[in-house]
């Protein structure tokens, strides 16, 4: 059976990872700037006993902090990630300063009262969740080929077990057409604006008859110079979801032949390029979610459903390799209006209310690290219905 933790034991733990939460708070870094974070995380893991390798997985400011009392070990390995990339101009509405905070807590709590764990627990910090995908190339360079699974909490609005995410990537087209005067030669002209809004009709037709799943959402970047000009040059920017990357690659195809179609209509060109990677979706199943139900209740809180798909993660794609917990923790009250992403959200992560949030956090991964290194049973399922599932055997 676990070992029970006491709050007053372990003050001056919280309050350490407190200081380190309320640091990232205070000095947010959006995706691909994180080199003071980062610097600061690893500076303190480092005085908490972890050997470091910065970067990690071919990544700018990652991070992988390995016990140096287990650098040797020869066991089973898992991973805690940790999000330090802030928003532009909301700071750190995501709460990705205090999901950094909690996986390390997890990581510490286990190395003080299990230092014989039969499973070395690492913490890798993942830069860019928000923008370019840090976890996407770092899966692909290998960085999580080692573990077991991996996991970490995502702060928000209620306490649920898992975060329920679609795989995603986009399209920016960019349709070509014949500069001409709009009044005086029109017909001389062939107008790039009529095949972009040709393609949108398309695909707002198609709304009715895809799979509820899936999303797309796109803008106008560029719509033409003046209004006296047929349009030579218009670009749209789409972004798609779904809740398999096989039901997205269907709904890529649709796209790229509703944009054919309307270049072939309007006799313009149209040339398209994916700029991000595609997003993996994470599986999740009924006995992950009593698992992990389980260990909320166990710390005193309930869970309620999932609120269905909220977006796109970069961790779907570490999903691809190994099994992910990522559950969500609730730090507004169960206030359904204060949403990740908004200031009222941020404005909490600076109050004292954290620490609880944080407390709590912590004892999840703990508690989950713990059973998933003892239990060798219960991981054996687990990594069974994941490779089952991502056609891994």
């Amino acid at each position: 059976m676990i070992r029970e933790i006491k709050k007053e034991e372990i003050a001056e733990l919280i309050q350490k990872v407190d200081e380190l939460g309320r640091y990232l708070t205070n000095h947010p870094e959006v995706s691909g700037e994180e080199k003071e974070s980062c610097e600061y995380i690893t500076q303190f893991l480092k005085k908490e006993g972890y050997e470091i390798t910065a970067p990690y997985g071919e990544m700018p400011y990652s991070f992988r902090a390995v016990d140096k009392e287990k650098k040797q070990f020869h066991g089973k390995k898992a991973v805690f990630l940790c999000e330090y990339d802030a928003l532009p101009e909301v700071g750190h509405a995501c709460g990705h300063s205090y999901s950094c905070a909690i996986s390390i807590l997890g990581a510490l709590l286990l190395k003080k009262f299990y230092p014989d764990l039969p499973m070395r627990i690492d913490l890798v910090g993942t830069p860019g969740e928000e923008f370019v995908g840090g976890k996407c190339y770092m899966t692909e360079n290998g960085a999580f080929d080692e573990y077991e699974y991996a996991a970490m909490i995502h702060l928000y609005n209620r306490d649920s077990t898992y975060f329920e995410i679609l795989a995603s990537n986009d399209r920016y087209f960019t349709f070509h057409g014949k500069a001409a005067h709009a009044s005086a030669f029109p017909e001389e002209g062939v107008n790039a604006l009529n095949a972009a809004r040709l393609y949108m009709e398309a695909m707002d037709m198609w709304r009715q008859h895809i799979t509820k799943d899936c999303q797309f959402h796109g803008i106008v970047v560029k719509g033409g110079e003046a209004p006296n000009i047929v349009p030579e040059e218009v670009c749209l920017d789409y972004y798609y979801r779904a809740a398999t990357l096989e039901n997205l690659w269907k709904l890529n195809k649709i796209s790229e032949n509703c944009a054919r179609g309307a270049a072939l209509a309007t006799g313009t060109e149209v040339e398209w390029q994916q700029r991000y990677p595609d997003y993996g979706e994470i599986y999740w199943n009924e006995y992950m979610d009593q698992i992990m139900k389980d260990i909320f209740e166990h710390v005193g809180r309930t869970c309620e459903d999932s609120p269905g798909p909220g977006g796109s993660s970069d961790i779907g794609n570490v999903n691809l390799k190994i099994p992910v917990f990522h559950p969500l923790l609730d730090i507004t009250g169960k206030d359904k209006t204060c949403v990740v992403h908004d200031r009222r959200f941020e404005r909490i992560l600076h109050t004292t209310e954290m620490q609880k949030a944080l407390y709590d956090g912590g004892k999840i991964l703990y508690e989950l690290g713990y059973l998933l290194a003892t239990d060798e049973e219960k991981l054996k399922i687990i990594k069974e219905m994941h490779k089952k599932y991502r056609k891994l055997v």
